[in-house]
């Protein structure tokens, strides 16, 4: 791909060549950085006003950095959250997680460091207040949880942390919120009104099938942490970049398990959490493991896609693992096993060596315009009226159904609307053999086609 780069800590990255990290639109980021636990993800969601990051009383929950835009007092800017600093453990995860806080600190125009109010000082809350001291960015230490009567009397020892004053909130509650998004704004700069669209593109499968990987190998960062151990990305976090085609909105999500594997309340949150990704989307890339294949899963996924209305691209991925003389044989059992879906695009991808990559891209952009296509009413008619000549719809006993003309009546998926003297005539074999002529004048690769008929005359 050629797109232009953004200069910065993470421009020196690799990948399919488009802009690296999220696409910011020139906005100023705000970090909440903190140990586990102590509010980071209940805060971010009051800042955004939105339930977006995960919440739950198991530490560690947030791993990856999550990006929203929101907007205070007219200045707009990122809110990202981070997975809790944990500086020097020795575990693989927590490794991968100081990373991103690393990342995000040296991305921040402004670092929101967050201790908890019931619990006071921790050794732990020490060593991060040393990291931000270091960094010389502009900081606001805040004390979290200070509802409770306990915590508003020892909130005065957070002055030993050598940062200075600090805010008392309750993020649960909402209180002093306020109050802290009007630090905020008065730290950071104002940005002008930016409506450029962006398209957005959510990566969904099984867990550990490398969607992570793919996100990381498109944007050239590590964005997200990739690690061996299923089911590493819990949340549904978005990733902007820039390509040639414009912006790109990146949802990588959490791994879809079926129910009877999602043993805990947060692993079946993340389930619902990936298909509101998919709502959120407007192309969806399905990424099958090349290894395992293809299972009854990848087909449940599939047909809520569909359902959804969303364009979508399979990708078999890993492979690397594999000829290029299997190919034939992989695409034989997608057509094999997605019947129903012969317009889906099948691209190879290794997310290791980078191949079928840019090709995936160019594919989901491909998908996404004729997911956005309208066909004008006169060419529709006359592509229609000889298939139906051809093939008429059969009658029942002495009914006979009349086809009047055709219009395209939507987009996103394109929907089209039959007029005809009786609607019960009309099959869904003839809708089928319908929805074949209209692909036969523009093939609306990826995305579904609606079929609706209405009586008239």
């Amino acid at each position: 791909m050629h797109s232009k780069r953004h200069s910065g800590p993470e421009a020196a990255g690799g990948g399919a060549g488009q802009s690296v990290g999220p696409k910011f639109k020139d906005l100023p980021i705000v970090a909440i950085v903190g140990r586990p636990n102590v509010g980071k993800s209940t805060l971010f969601n009051r800042l955004v006003r939105g339930r977006i990051a995960i919440v739950d009383d198991e530490p560690g929950v947030t791993r990856d950095r999550n990006y929203r835009e929101t907007r205070w007092a007219g200045k707009r800017f990122f809110v990202v959250d981070t997975g809790g600093l944990v500086p020097h453990s020795a575990d693989t995860i927590e490794t991968l997680v100081r990373r991103q806080v690393e990342v995000a600190i040296d991305e921040a125009a402004l670092v929101v460091f967050v201790v908890d109010g019931r619990t006071g000082i921790t050794p732990l809350d020490s060593e991060i207040a040393e990291i931000v001291r270091k960094t010389g960015k502009p900081r606001l230490l805040v004390v979290n949880k200070t509802d409770a009567k306990k915590a508003r009397a020892q909130a005065p020892e957070f002055y030993e942390l050598g940062l200075g004053d600090f805010l008392e909130i309750s993020a649960e509650h909402g209180s002093g919120v306020g109050d802290l998004l009007d630090e905020i704004a008065g730290f950071l700069p104002s940005v002008a009104s930016d409506e450029e669209h962006e398209t957005a593109i959510a990566v969904v499968g099984k867990p550990n099938v490398g969607k992570s990987s793919l996100v990381n190998r498109l944007t050239g960062t590590d964005t997200m942490i990739v690690d061996h151990v299923p089911g590493t990305t819990r949340d549904a976090i978005d990733t902007y970049l820039d390509t040639k085609y414009g912006t790109v909105r990146l949802v990588d999500t959490a791994g879809l398990r079926r129910k009877s594997k999602t043993d805990t309340d947060l692993e079946k949150y993340a389930n619902i959490r990936s298909i509101k990704a998919v709502d959120r989307s407007e192309v969806t890339v399905l990424m099958l493991d090349s290894e395992s294949g293809l299972t009854k899963q990848d087909l449940t996924i599939a047909a809520y896609v569909e359902r959804s209305g969303k364009g979508m691209v399979i990708t078999w991925n890993k492979w690397d693992l594999h000829k290029d003389s299997e190919r034939q044989d992989y695409l034989r059992l997608v057509r094999q096993r997605f019947r129903h879906q012969p317009y889906l695009p099948v691209v190879f991808t290794s997310c290791v060596t980078g191949e079928g990559v840019d090709r995936l891209l160019d594919t989901c952009f491909q998908v996404h315009a004729g997911w956005d296509t309208r066909l004008p009413t006169g060419v529709l008619n006359r592509g229609l009226e000889s298939g139906i000549k051809r093939r008429p719809p059969g009658g029942r006993g002495r009914r006979f159904p009349r086809i009047y003309y055709a219009a395209q009546t939507g987009t996103r998926p394109p929907t089209f609307t039959i007029f005809v003297n009786d609607p019960g005539l009309i099959g869904d074999s003839y809708r089928r053999f319908i929805e074949k002529q209209i692909r036969a004048l523009y093939p609306f690769q990826g995305t579904p086609i609606r079929i609706r008929v209405r009586k008239s005359g």
